[in-house]
């Protein structure tokens, strides 16, 4: 169906949640925005997004939309600084947890890559809580981009047909991609102390910013043989 129709399963009151970064639904936030002076209270959930929210952009005084931000990306940030969003602490690796067993979701629009053979939507590079929020969400609305990339797993990382209320093809924008950071004099001070640290069989965890970025390309161009590594996102700065 078209995004105008799907989002009219919204109605006041209701909590719907946007997804992470690359999930941020274009076609339905842009429908959702046209219906602001038929609804009240809407409370949106989102994380890290990178494009500017229609929701926000036409209500920038919070009478309809209100947007909460799990982690604040740039975009975010700026959009708090001006009273135009509210930050929500948590601890990301029990993201999945706060979704089962104590949030309610009304209505989760994510956006995915295109069906497989055997009906199943690839949540691509946004998998890390995406399908606890699609479980208990009283519906779910997926905007295909036929763009996004396929994320293997064979455990959370899509959704099936059977799972899904509404289907909504999107524009098919490309997918945006921000720049390194370009680490500064502190951060490389810091990397070589870090650089001391790490030996063979060490686990590394690389977080966010120029100076994680700086120790990643440190260990590649080292002498260390053996890690293991577990990354977190490295987009947003």
């Amino acid at each position: 169906m078209t995004a105008e129709e799907a989002v009219k399963c919204i109605k006041s009151g209701d909590w719907v949640d946007y997804g992470f970064l690359l999930t941020q639904p274009i076609a339905l936030d842009i429908a959702l925005a046209a219906r602001k002076e038929e609804l009240s209270d809407i409370k949106i959930r989102g994380l890290m997004h990178l494009r500017p929210l229609e929701v926000l952009k036409c209500d920038p005084h919070q009478e309809v939309f209100t947007y909460n931000s799990w982690f604040f990306s740039a975009l975010e940030r700026k959009i708090n600084s001006n009273g135009g969003c509210f930050f929500t602490p948590m601890v990301f690796r029990n993201k999945p947890l706060y979704y089962e067993r104590y949030l309610d979701v009304d209505v989760t629009m994510l956006t995915v890559g295109p069906m497989d053979k055997h009906g199943y939507f690839n949540l691509s590079v946004n998998n890390s809580a995406c399908r606890a929020i699609a479980n208990k969400a009283k519906i779910v609305i997926l905007e295909v981009n036929n763009k996004m990339p396929r994320a293997l797993g064979g455990c959370n990382e899509h959704i099936h047909i059977s799972k899904v209320d509404y289907i909504v093809e999107g524009p098919n924008l490309d997918l945006i991609f921000l720049p390194p950071t370009q680490p500064t004099e502190t951060d490389q001070k810091i990397a070589n102390f870090v650089m001391q640290e790490i030996v063979d069989g060490a686990c590394i965890q690389l977080g966010i910013g120029g100076m994680p970025n700086l120790v990643g390309s440190m260990i590649v161009d080292s002498d260390l043989k053996e890690l293991g590594c577990q990354l977190s996102v490295k987009m947003i700065t």
